[in-house]
């Protein structure tokens, strides 16, 4: 049944954001189409509009995950949703993995447009890439890392991003929850907001006050990667052209994800009121 829930959301999500990433290929297909035609004038309308729609699918793909959710489980559409015979832990289950996917969906293209900008004006554009080179120059003579160290530190914290983007996802079908419980229901969209800036300060602070207790940094170095909680190896890796990620953080938001998602089933089963 769980798979009926997940295919059916999936399905949902598309009907609600498939216009946006339309728009988005079509912005894409005239950007390489100016490429074709030469004219400078259509590489930067074509860019500009790439851009804009990329992060238009963002803000609405984030939207479509509070507006959907609430709708689906705590609506109109809740009374339906609640009685089938699912359980509702699998509910819950459900929309964070079918908001989580879309998530990733629209930072996906916003990456993949990033990279698309990049190379179409760096490849055929010798100021473009010139403007590289001297940026690059310059964080070297910082003593920052080589080519390979910068690859390494963007491919884990493009996974850690998409690792904290699926953890806001449950924090905000969470925040929706409570938005939902009586008498917080008073409190109506504005509470949903209200809330989900209190989970994620909240998370927050705690993971910087345990940082400052025991920080686990990933280490990364010409010569591969390592964990370590010294500090002093990690200065020394930082001072010899490595980078370092703390991952305190994303262990801790990892268990305390768990924690809500286990609250949000249990407020689900029994303080909502539905509208």
């Amino acid at each position: 049944m769980i798979g009926k829930l997940i295919k059916h959301d999936l399905i949902a999500g598309a009907r609600r954001m498939g216009n946006i990433y339309l728009a988005a290929v079509i912005a894409c297909a005239a950007l390489l189409f100016s490429s074709l035609v030469k004219s400078g004038f259509l590489r930067f309308l074509s860019s500009a509009a790439v851009f804009v729609i990329a992060c238009i699918a963002v803000v609405v793909t984030f939207a479509s995950v509070v507006f959907g959710a609430n709708k689906t489980l705590f609506g109109r559409e809740g009374y339906l949703t609640q009685t089938l015979p699912v359980r509702t832990s699998s509910l819950i289950f459900s929309k964070w993995i079918t908001s989580s996917f879309w998530v990733l969906i629209s930072y996906g293209l916003a990456a993949a447009v990033g990279i698309l900008l990049f190379v179409y004006w760096t490849s055929e554009n010798q100021d473009g890439a010139q403007m590289y080179e001297i940026i690059y120059s310059f964080a070297q003579s910082f003593g920052l890392g080589g080519e390979s160290v910068y690859q390494k530190y963007l491919i884990v914290s493009a996974v850690i991003g998409l690792f904290n983007a699926c953890i806001l996802v449950m924090f905000i079908i969470f925040s929706i929850t409570l938005s939902n419980v009586r008498p917080l229901n008073k409190l109506g969209s504005f509470g949903i907001i209200i809330f989900l800036a209190l989970t994620v300060f909240a998370v927050q602070g705690l993971s910087y006050g345990l940082e400052a207790l025991c920080d686990i940094s990933l280490v990364i170095e010409e010569s591969g990667m390592s964990m370590t909680v010294d500090p002093a190896a990690v200065e020394t890796a930082i001072q010899a052209g490595g980078l370092a990620i703390g991952f305190t953080s994303v262990y801790f938001k990892a268990v305390v994800t768990v924690f809500i998602y286990i609250f949000t089933v249990i407020l689900t089963e029994t303080k909502i009121n539905l509208k």
